[in-house]
């Protein structure tokens, strides 16, 4: 008799959408097991090949594809976080011939979430009071697409990756300044 598949019959689909991918199971494996890449790997033929995923996942997906964002929230809300500051955009430093030194890379949640915004203005606060020279993609940047990889959605997260990769190129961006794990 043939064995049953991997993918929903050895294993389980909930169990695949129940890890976390943190990597605590492969750090203390004793055989050195990447869980977390094989665990993605069949995320992503439940996502690609079968389109077998959790309704939540359908709209982070609709809201990276359309907004930039997990959330789905209006990507033209993305520089609302730094209201009343007076930021280096990379467009208009590029229209004065000028570049900085650094990209400071906010994010989805340091330009949407509540909590992570106050982060955003307290970082980049900081960076103005240091000297530093940085610049803000403002509302040119987009999601990184860290959750949609995770998530499966390799197809997604390389059309995301492939628009930033344009957008940092086209600013000759050498080194970026970032909060979030997801985003580094």
């Amino acid at each position: 008799a043939a064995a049953p598949p991997l993918v929903g019959g050895r294993i389980k689909e909930e169990t695949l959408w129940a890890c976390v991918t943190c990597g605590a199971c492969e750090a203390v494996c004793p055989v050195f097991i990447e869980h977390p890449e094989k665990i993605i790997q069949m995320r992503t033929h439940l996502v690609l090949a079968e389109s077998k995923m959790p309704a939540e996942l359908t709209r982070t997906f609709k809201g990276l594809e359309n907004n930039q964002n997990p959330w789905g929230l209006g990507s033209d809300k993305r520089l609302d976080w730094a209201e009343g500051l007076e930021l280096p955009i990379c467009a208009e430093l590029k229209e004065q011939g000028r570049t900085a030194e650094y990209l400071v890379w906010i994010g989805c949640a340091g330009s949407f979430d509540d909590r992570a915004k106050k982060i955003s203005r307290a970082w980049v606060e900081l960076l103005q009071r240091a000297g530093v020279d940085f610049a803000i993609l403002g509302l040119e940047e987009g999601c990184t697409g860290d959750a949609a990889r995770r998530a499966g959605n390799e197809f997604l997260f390389q059309t995301l990756a492939e628009t930033n990769v344009e957008l940092l190129a086209g600013y000759g961006v050498k080194k970026i300044l970032v909060t979030c794990p997801h985003c580094y």
